[in-house]
C-alpha cells in the first residue's frame, strides 16, 4: 500500500472523526479518493461509491475472513481493529459462508418478510402505546432501541424481556467501548445456556439453526450475528429518521400526505445517513484502486457513509429527495456479504414509520438536546434524542408489559 502525503491520515475511531467526517469525505472523493492511516496497524479508505461496489462484489481479492495472528488472537475480518469475536458467515469466506447463507436466506426473502408484517406492526403499536399518553419520551430510548431488538428476539424465539440487555451490551460492542468484550462474553454465555437448555420458541430461527446440527459454539455465533446486524443499525437508522422529519417538516407533511413514498423515504435515510459507516477487507492477491496499489495483507476500509454520498453517482448526494430517480445505495453493502437481514430491516423502517406518522404526527425532536455518538467506528447514530408530540390513546385499553403477538412470526415461506 503505497502512502501518498497529500492524503490526511485519519482516526475513524475519533471524535474529531464523528465531528467532520462528511467535510473529509467530500474533500477526498474530489481530490483523494483513498486515504490513509498510521492507525491500528496501517490501513486505507476507500471513499467512492464505484472502488466501494467493485471491491465488495470481489471476494476473491477482498477477503472478509478472520485470519490467525499468533496462537491466541486472530486478525483481519470486517471492523479495524478486528472485532474481539468472529461475526458468523461475515467473517467468513467461500464455501463456508456461502453453506451458511443458503441456510439462513430463506428467512429473510420479501416473500417471507411481507407474511410477517403484521406482527411487525403488532410490535409497533404496542410500543408506541406504552407512551402515546405522555406527550414526550427518549425517541432512541424509548422508540429506536426497543424496536428492532423486539423483533429480531422474536425472530429468533428468544424471551423479549431479554432486549435491554442484549441491546447494551450490543452497543458498548458496536461502538467498541471500555470493557465491552466482558459483556460480548456474557451474552455468547447466555446464548450457550438458551440453547443447552432449549429455552427458546419451537418455531424460531434459534430452533431451526439447532435443528440444522451445526454444534452449540456454531448456533450460538450465527445468533449473535444476527443479533448485531438486527439491532444497532436499525436504531441509528430510525434516529436519523425522525430528525430528518423534524428538520424538514415538508418532507414529514408530504409523507403524511402520500403513505406511499414512506419506503422511498426509508431508502434515502439509508442512503444519505448511511448506519452503516464502514465495512473492511483484507486484500488478498496484488491489486489496483483508484490508481493505488495494494499488496496481499494490506487492510482496507470502504467508506459505506462516502460512498452513498458519491456525487458521480447520485445527483446533489448531499440531498435528501424523495423524488429521487431509484439507483442501489449500499447501505446494505454489496455480493457475497451483503446485509441478509436487509428485507426485514426494510420492512422494519417503514412499518415502524408509519405507525409514527399517523400516530404521532406533529411529533418533533428537541434538535439543540439531541446528542450524536462521539464514536462512529462502525455506526453512526444518535445516543439521546428528546421528542414531543400531542398525546394520544393507546390502542388497547390494557397495555401490557410486553406486546401479545397474535400474527405469522416470521418463517420460511415455504413452511
Amino acid at each position: 500500500m503505497t502512502e501518498r502525503p497529500d492524503c490526511p491520515a485519519i482516526d475513524h475511531h475519533s471524535a474529531a472523526f464523528a465531528r467532520d467526517h462528511a467535510a473529509l469525505y467530500r474533500q477526498a472523493r474530489a481530490a483523494c479518493p483513498v486515504l490513509h492511516s498510521s492507525a491500528y496497524g496501517g490501513f486505507a479508505i476507500v471513499t467512492r461509491y464505484a472502488e466501494t461496489r467493485a471491491a465488495l462484489r470481489d471476494a476473491a481479492t477482498f477477503s472478509s475472513a478472520r485470519f490467525p495472528l499468533d496462537d491466541r488472537r486472530l486478525g483481519g475480518g470486517v471492523a479495524i481493529p478486528p472485532n474481539a469475536l468472529r461475526i458468523g458467515m461475515i467473517e467468513m469466506d467461500g464455501a463456508p459462508a456461502t453453506r451458511l447463507r443458503a441456510l439462513l436466506q430463506p428467512w429473510f426473502t420479501i416473500p417471507a418478510v411481507v407474511a410477517a408484517s403484521a406482527r411487525i406492526t403488532q410490535i409497533s403499536r404496542w410500543l408506541i402505546d406504552t407512551l402515546i399518553e405522555r406527550g414526550t419520551c427518549d425517541a432512541i430510548e424509548d422508540l429506536a432501541r426497543p424496536m428492532p431488538s423486539l423483533l429480531i428476539l422474536d425472530v429468533l424465539g428468544l424471551p423479549l424481556d431479554r432486549w435491554r440487555a442484549y441491546g447494551q451490551v450490543l452497543h458498548e460492542a458496536v461502538a467498541k467501548s471500555t470493557g465491552s468484550f466482558d459483556g460480548l462474553r456474557w451474552l455468547g454465555e447466555d446464548l450457550r445456556r438458551s440453547v443447552e437448555q432449549a429455552a427458546y420458541d419451537p418455531d424460531g430461527l434459534l430452533a431451526a439453526l439447532v435443528a440444522a446440527d451445526l454444534g452449540t459454539p456454531l448456533v450460538c455465533e450465527l445468533a449473535m450475528m444476527l443479533l448485531f446486524g438486527g439491532t444497532d443499525t436499525t436504531i441509528a437508522a430510525i434516529g436519523h429518521a425522525l430528525r430528518h422529519l423534524t428538520e424538514v417538516p415538508e418532507d414529514r407533511q408530504r409523507l403524511i400526505a402520500e403513505p406511499a413514498l414512506i419506503g422511498v423515504a426509508v431508502e434515502e435515510v439509508l442512503r444519505l445517513y448511511s448506519p452503516s459507516t464502514g465495512v473492511a477487507r483484507t486484500v488478498m492477491t496484488g491489486t489496483d484502486i483508484a490508481g493505488q496499489a495494494f499488496a496481499p495483507g494490506d487492510r482496507v476500509l470502504f467508506a459505506i457513509n462516502s460512498a452513498n454520498r458519491d456525487e458521480r453517482m447520485f445527483d446533489d448526494a448531499e440531498r435528501f429527495d424523495l423524488d429521487r430517480p431509484k439507483r442501489p445505495h449500499l447501505a446494505f453493502g454489496w455480493g457475497q456479504h451483503a446485509c441478509l437481514g436487509q428485507n426485514l430491516a426494510r420492512a422494519d423502517l417503514r412499518v415502524f414509520l408509519a405507525e409514527i406518522l399517523a400516530r404521532m404526527p406533529d411529533f418533533a425532536v428537541d434538535l439543540a438536546a439531541t446528542v450524536r455518538y462521539d464514536s462512529i467506528p462502525l455506526v453512526n447514530g444518535h445516543a439521546r434524542m428528546p421528542m414531543r408530540f400531542t398525546p394520544g390513546v393507546p390502542t388497547t385499553p390494557d397495555v401490557g408489559a410486553w406486546p401479545v403477538l397474535t400474527a405469522p412470526r416470521l418463517q420460511p415461506v415455504s413452511r
